[in-house]
């Protein structure tokens, strides 16, 4: 048993897929793992005083923080 990791670009990554999909399913296991966390940066929250980490979730929650428009939603 081999593996194989392949970095691809998006451009491409529906191509090569197909390609590998049309191969031998009991020859090979597809292992997809473009979702991984591991290509996230890294978050430090150090940088972030404990009153931003404690109302950050507030934020755009109250009715008083958005702005008044004129558009008629009734509409949509």
């Amino acid at each position: 048993m081999h593996t194989v990791k392949l970095n691809i670009q998006d451009d491409v990554y529906n191509h090569v897929m197909f390609l590998l999909r049309s191969l031998r399913s009991k020859g090979i296991d597809i292992i997809d793992d473009s979702t991984s966390t591991d290509s996230l940066p890294a978050v430090n929250y150090e940088t972030w005083t404990q009153e931003e980490i404690k109302n950050i979730g507030k934020i755009g929650l109250h009715s008083k923080s958005f702005e008044e428009d004129n558009e008629d939603y009734s509409k949509w």
